[in-house]
């Protein structure tokens, strides 16, 4: 070998070691960095030139070419994933790339209270961004998703089931509607599996249960308004109940319930239509869809409400009219 080439070689191999070093140094060691949490958000589909920026704008990282050198060399450069991270302080270039190639983004909660109607649950879904005013409005009327989920009604209301969720900024409206849809049938199966057997078809279910939610002040008087229900459904008595006259006033309902609104003809409206309403009037929670399966054995047919959160129950109109009496008009006229 010339020594023109021995000297090659050896620069070569000079600068390879440099280079493997400065690498070393560069993966292991701390960067001087924010020593505080960071976070970022990594858009679908961003080239690792750009995620490398980012980084190097947050201060997360302190050279761009050495960050895509690391990545390149390791064969993680196409195995970073979109989503929003949160980078521990002085995080180095290693754990950063690990971090972005296992996906673990931040996930926020959200929780649909029980009795939530359609409605208030699309307002939290925009306000916390996960879905838009129309995309919701749309998707919950969707007929390829009604038809899915084998839902009769014309919107999903009373089937997303109230209970708290994770998600992230990536989680879109549709994924997150069909977790809730998921969440309420499993549930309702696992009621359904551990209960009397019952003739009446999920729906019905869903929807008496939705009128209980809505009655009970407690939930352990749930059982009780259910056997009234079924009381009067035997007797073919209409089931009279506030809650689903309310909802068939819809935004026109100012909070007071007047003699005329009894009077409207909207199928919900049970003072006027006997049987059940067409569907849910809200999203009911287990107890309300297990109260349903298990009523309580009573031959109660009325119920008023005292004022304390709970209700004073009757067996006659008479009986009922005197709680009325006691428990509303008398009251109000103190």
């Amino acid at each position: 070998m010339s020594l023109k080439r021995f000297l090659a070689a050896l620069l070569l191999s000079l600068v390879g070691l440099v280079l493997l070093a400065g690498m070393d140094l560069y993966n292991f060691t701390r960067r001087p960095g924010p020593d505080r949490e960071t976070i970022i958000e990594i858009a679908p589909g961003s080239p690792l030139k750009k995620i490398a920026r980012q980084l190097r704008q947050k201060g997360v990282i302190s050279s761009v070419p050495w960050f895509i050198i690391v990545n390149r060399l390791n064969g993680s450069g196409t195995s970073l994933k979109a989503g929003e991270y949160r980078i521990a302080p002085r995080a180095t270039p290693l754990e950063i790339i690990e971090l972005l190639k296992s996906g673990r983004v931040i996930e926020r909660s959200l929780s649909i209270p029980e009795g939530f109607t359609l409605k208030q649950i699309g307002e939290r879904l925009v306000a916390r961004g996960i879905c838009r005013g129309d995309e919701f409005e749309r998707l919950s009327r969707n007929r390829q998703l009604l038809e899915k989920w084998e839902i009769p009604g014309s919107s999903l209301e009373g089937y997303l089931f109230p209970s708290t969720y994770n998600y992230s900024r990536q989680t879109g409206c549709r994924q997150m509607l069909e977790t809730m849809l998921a969440t309420g049938k499993r549930e309702y199966e696992k009621i359904r599996e551990n209960s009397p057997p019952l003739n009446l078809t999920r729906h019905q279910v869903l929807t008496l249960a939705s009128m209980i939610q809505k009655e009970a002040g407690t939930e352990s008087e749930m059982p009780l308004i259910a056997s009234v229900f079924f009381n009067r459904l035997r007797r073919d008595m209409r089931l009279a109940s506030d809650p689903t006259t309310i909802y068939a006033l819809g935004p026109a309902f100012d909070g007071n319930l007047r003699r005329r609104d009894l009077k409207n003809p909207s199928p919900y409206n049970t003072y006027q239509h006997k049987g059940l309403p067409p569907g849910p009037i809200c999203s009911a929670g287990r107890k309300a869809i297990a109260a349903v399966f298990n009523p309580a054995d009573s031959d109660f047919l009325y119920f008023v409400a005292r004022g304390d959160g709970r209700h004073q129950f009757s067996r006659s109109l008479k009986e009922h009219n005197r709680a009325v009496y006691r428990y509303q008009l008398h009251r109000s006229k103190k």
